[in-house]
């Protein structure tokens, strides 16, 4: 059952807004078992859209479309799948009313052009809503025989009506082949090293092999495929434990158990609590971390201290540590650990200082310099690494190596 994906929206092209939707569909859709082939994004055009559509019918046994379904005049993809597929457009009473009485309990008439907010109640003959209290616009389409989801551009709306909607029904309509799918999430190998490692699987009929590098991390697919349940789940389990050996400790997750999750849990299961200490990073760290759920059961908290001043006035750095070695050293992060461990009270604290750049590096520490030091009851350890990339990309990598330091410590200690 092959799909695609169309996002549309003139914020997309012109690059004001990231497309998240397509990412979150088709990393489910892969995970269920679903290929999905093309995504594109294209602009509110009447003509592309509609032509875009029909391109992706001849080819696809279903289409998600995402975007382009609000009340504003550049709202284009309902009139423009319409006109293309040659339906005609019916309004839907109760959907316009329950709106109306919406808008009137929040006294937020005066707001709206009800001419445009008609829009949302407009949907191209046969259109099946999706959802029943009409807070979200979204349908069901069929054409020819192939199901055509529309659904809202707005991330949070599109990703509850994509799982609690569109999964269910695909699922229903065309349950996916005999096949097993894993993301596996690794860090600590270069995306070539791994290729190499897992060689061998990529000789195998039926299994296929991915790889998708990010910063520090490399996430490996593997996907088994048989005409014979038996046999996916034959092959599935003899390349899983494959990869698995391969990749050892470099391991730490599998689908969306992301670095912060893994770190979570295994200071959850030791009964530690960690504080990080940051200057580089400049609370990404720690926003990283609390981005998880239930995280306030094994993270304290811990300091920004981008500034000289801070670094000595929150943490009590040495001055003249900081006058002789400077802020981004070997030293001044050995001292950030262990102050953030004594002064925030963790049982485990990372400290990072660096050159994130474009500016302020040397020829004895350029941009991209970072040191990164980890404090305990055993002592402080420490690294120094060289990033590349953008500001932003180096912070990035400096949280995913800080990260990972934590997990290989406590992998070490054997401290769980």
């Amino acid at each position: 059952m092959r799909g695609e994906i169309i996002a549309i929206g003139d914020e997309l092209i012109s690059g004001r807004i990231m497309n998240s939707t397509s990412r979150l569909a088709a990393r489910r859709l892969f995970l269920l078992g679903y290929e999905v082939r093309i995504m594109q994004n294209i602009g509110d055009d009447t003509g592309l859209i509609g032509q875009t559509l029909l391109t992706a019918l001849a080819r696809a046994d279903f289409v998600l479309v995402t975007g382009g379904l609000g009340s504003t005049d550049d709202d284009l993809t309902t009139a423009a799948a319409a006109s293309a597929l040659g339906l005609g457009t019916a309004e839907h009473p109760q959907v316009l009313a329950r709106l109306q009485a919406r808008l009137a309990a929040e006294g937020r008439q005066a707001e709206f052009n009800m001419a445009n907010i008609a829009r949302f109640a407009t949907l191209p003959e046969n259109a099946t809503l999706l959802d029943d209290e009409y807070r979200m616009a979204g349908y069901l389409l069929f054409y020819q025989e192939k199901p055509i989801w529309f659904l809202p551009g707005v991330p949070s709306q599109m990703a509850t009506l994509f799982e609690n909607k569109v999964i269910p029904e695909l699922l229903r309509l065309a349950p996916p082949p005999p096949v097993h799918q894993q993301i596996y999430r690794s860090c600590g190998l270069k995306e070539l090293a791994i290729n190499v490692m897992l060689k061998p699987l990529e000789e195998q009929a039926g299994i296929e092999i991915g790889y998708y590098p990010a910063g520090w991390e490399v996430d490996v697919s593997l996907t088994a495929r048989h005409n014979s349940p038996q046999q996916a789940h034959a092959l599935y389990q003899q390349a899983d434990a494959f990869i698995r050996t391969q990749l050892g400790d470099n391991l730490f997750g599998e689908g969306e158990q992301g670095l912060p999750l893994a770190v979570g849990h295994l200071l959850a299961q030791c009964g530690k609590r960690l504080v990080v200490a940051e200057s580089c990073t400049g609370g990404l760290l720690a926003a990283c971390i609390t981005e998880i759920p239930g995280s306030s059961a094994w993270f304290e908290g811990g300091v920004v201290v981008y500034s000289n001043r801070l670094k000595e006035n929150l943490l009590g750095i040495d001055p003249t540590l900081l006058a002789s070695q400077g802020a981004v050293s070997e030293a001044c992060a050995r001292a950030m650990a262990g102050q953030a461990l004594n002064r925030l009270q963790g049982d485990v604290a990372i400290a990072v200082t660096g050159i994130a750049g474009p500016d302020g590096g040397s020829a004895d520490k350029p941009v991209g310099t970072v040191y990164l030091a980890l404090a305990d009851k055993n002592g402080v350890s420490t690294q120094c690494v060289h990033l590349h990339g953008s500001r932003r990309e180096i912070q990035i990598q400096t949280v995913q190596r800080a990260l990972d330091m934590v997990r290989r410590s406590l992998l070490t200690t054997n401290a769980y």
